[in-house]
């Protein structure tokens, strides 16, 4: 089956995310915390990425890093599957702990990293558990102003705070400061993200594609959406031809509508909706309820050969 293109290569910047299945609890106490920290270092070492910014929340976690050796999936396959065995080995727990593969953002660090360090770190004051940002223990940012923290890796901060300056104590007063400027209005630069998932100026994201597209992997099997967001009302046309619907009936919300489960799962996957922008153009009851729609249909799709070509099908025929 088609599935988004995840381009790597040696000195490629990312900001990954996953979040629990679900949207649960992936760090409940300190100790699941703590864990992650050391399953985080063993990665560090073993595959040699550099860590630049991190906040770990309730159900989730971000992570800004640099892997010097084109190993991306490697490394987080084996930090998202090691903390779930620690995870769900601790409690007894069957099945998921994450809601899928993990999302990883190509960025363009000479224009993008700045600010998405800010974002990152902002990340509690936006969920209101505190109202200053340096108040939250676990993240990245008190290592950033200065606080001596016993990790077991390695933070990666001095080219951040290289662009406030040479000296340590006004490059720390001048971030700080500059982290504080956004907490009005906490601005999200992955909105600007060609397809949703590379980061920078056009020229750049150019130079990486036609790179790429010169060079194909397994992992590019999905290049297209990269070049831009997949336009929402051609998929739709697709879908409604291919099913022999009309286009009201895809938001038609009773309890297996194929079309309506297609193309709100094609939209999440390829056309840069959230959920929420899923729920608000095709209907349903809640977040929860359409979460929990696209989880079911995400494991239908594992097993129905039928579907993934009907899939295929209706995604080789957009036009980009």
């Amino acid at each position: 089956m088609a599935r988004p293109a995840r381009i790597q290569y040696e000195g490629a910047f990312y900001h990954v995310m996953n979040r629990g299945n679900m949207r649960a609890e992936i760090f409940v106490d300190h100790e699941d915390r703590n864990n992650f920290y050391e399953i985080l270092g063993n990665i560090e070492q073993k595959y040699g990425i550099n860590i630049y910014v991190f906040v770990l929340m309730n159900n989730h976690y971000h992570l800004l890093l640099e892997t010097p050796f084109s190993n991306l999936s490697q490394a987080m396959q084996s930090l998202n599957s090691n903390y779930a065995l620690y995870f769900n080995g601790r409690r007894n727990r069957p099945g998921h702990l994450f809601q899928g593969r993990f999302k990883a953002m190509l960025v363009e660090k000479e224009h993008y990293l700045l600010e998405l360090s800010r974002y990152i770190h902002l990340n509690p004051v936006r969920a209101g558990l505190v109202k200053n940002p340096k108040r939250y223990k676990w993240c990245s940012l008190p290592i950033y102003l200065g606080d001596d923290i016993e990790l077991p890796f390695t933070v990666h901060w001095q080219w951040i705070l290289s662009m406030f300056g040479r000296n340590r104590a006004e490059a720390t007063r001048l971030y700080y400061d500059f982290i504080m400027e956004g907490v009005s209005e906490i601005k999200n630069p992955g909105l600007e993200a060609k397809g949703g998932w590379i980061l920078g100026r056009k020229k750049w994201v150019e130079r990486v594609v036609r790179k790429w597209l010169d060079n194909p992997s397994e992992e590019l099997s999905g290049i297209k959406p990269l070049k831009s967001r997949i336009p929402i009302g051609e998929v739709e046309k697709n879908v409604c031809r291919e099913f022999s619907v009309k286009q009201s009936e895809l938001s038609d919300v009773t309890y297996n509508n194929l079309s309506r489960l297609l193309i709100t799962y094609i939209a999440v996957n390829y056309c840069g909706f959230t959920i929420k922008d899923a729920l608000e153009r095709y209907g349903g009851s809640n977040y929860y309820a359409l979460a929990k729609a696209i989880n079911r249909f995400n494991k239908r799709i594992e097993k129905d050969k039928e579907l993934n070509e009907r899939i295929n099908r209706i995604l080789s025929i957009v036009k980009m």
